[in-house]
């Protein structure tokens, strides 16, 4: 009883040091990541002075112009190097990114092989209408997005093309596929879902959704100005990284986010709940991607924090005759690193299928 009572009064002794110990890691684990934070607001702030009033080199090279659909605007880019081309490849953008967030050496590579490249905005964004009537009860689905890309093509009189869609562009890049197969001459999907908010799969790293929401409350209740929004865009487009050896050109990732302030219409605040809402209405395609005969390449970062790699596999089993392509260590981004490898992948598709 008495070495009970000891060893008892020995424990009640320790937690003080105990307590001390735990608060001290905490203390140092807040240290370091307010550290750290304070480095990277340091890092963009030099970066923000040293690029904000440079002259701005022009991201939008082609012919430009409108199509419309039911009312709704979509800017286009119409890019061509020959007189002549093989075919015409369609680019369909990811959610909340307009038509100049597809890399420059992915587009330089298709136009020198003898391709014409259509991209456009997708609507709720960039120079398309924004559709600032929109609400919850009010919304769109991927199903117009998707006759929003058509009337670009009929527009432009293209009655054949290849498909190439990122993320919620390979969402939109399936139903075309699937409605309209006598229109695709391939399809190439990088780092989509045919259901994603299909309550089986994958969920997205919980870590990462974290932090876009803090930094959407963050910024938002800031006061907003050039650098504010600078900040923000800058640090979203790192938020998706994988675990590869990055390369990151943030002088012209900048670049990027400065052209769409200064020269285009800026950013609008709600696309990404449009974008989300027309992903969430258009629902599963799982049934419907028996239906495509169209060829078709998937492709797949390993390491992708907001689309799971799964739903590529679980795409790819259910698209007769398709490829899956798994590149090791990408997240859910074009980093320089796995530029090239995606595009010795997508180039012989459409060449093979022109």
């Amino acid at each position: 009883m008495g070495k009970e009572r000891k060893y008892c009064n020995l424990g009640i002794g320790l937690i003080p040091y105990i307590a001390t110990f735990v608060l001290g890691i905490v203390v140092i684990k807040v240290y370091n990541f307010l550290t750290k934070e304070n480095i990277l607001e340091n890092y963009i702030e030099k970066l923000i002075s040293k690029n904000r009033f440079k002259e701005l080199p022009n991201l939008i090279k082609g012919k430009t112009g409108y199509a419309n659909n039911l009312g709704v605007k979509i800017f286009y880019e119409d890019l061509c190097l020959s007189d002549n081309p093989v075919a015409t490849v369609l680019l369909i953008n990811g959610s909340s990114e307009t038509l100049i967030q597809w890399p420059e050496k992915m587009v330089r590579t298709i136009l020198k092989n003898n391709f014409r490249i259509i991209r456009f905005d997708n609507r709720g964004l960039g120079m398309s209408d924004w559709m600032k009537s929109w609400s919850n009860s009010n919304s769109y689905s991927l199903n117009d997005m998707a006759l929003d890309a058509l009337s670009v093509t009929n527009h432009l009189k293209v009655d054949k093309f290849h498909l190439i869609g990122y993320s919620m562009g390979g969402m939109i890049s399936q139903i075309l596929a699937i409605n309209y197969p006598e229109k695709i001459l391939s399809m190439s999907t990088i780092m989509s879902s045919a259901h994603l908010f299909d309550p089986e799969a994958e969920k997205a790293d919980s870590k990462r959704l974290k932090d876009l929401k803090k930094m959407i409350y963050f910024y938002r209740n800031k006061k907003r100005n050039l650098n504010t929004a600078l900040k923000f865009h800058f640090k979203l487009s790192h938020l998706w990284v994988g675990s590869g050896n990055y390369v990151h050109n943030h002088e012209k990732e900048l670049e990027k986010v400065l052209f769409e302030i200064k020269k285009r219409n800026g950013y609008n605040k709600n696309t990404l709940n449009q974008h989300k809402k027309a992903i969430k209405n258009a629902g599963s395609r799982y049934s419907k991607l028996k239906k495509i005969l169209t060829p078709t390449i998937v492709i797949h970062g390993t390491d992708d924090p907001l689309i799971k790699p799964s739903h590529s596999k679980k795409m790819a089993s259910l698209i007769h005759g398709s490829k899956l392509f798994m590149i090791k260590g990408m997240g859910h981004d074009f980093n320089k690193n796995f530029k090239n490898r995606i595009i010795s992948i997508i180039l012989p598709h459409i060449l093979r299928n022109s």
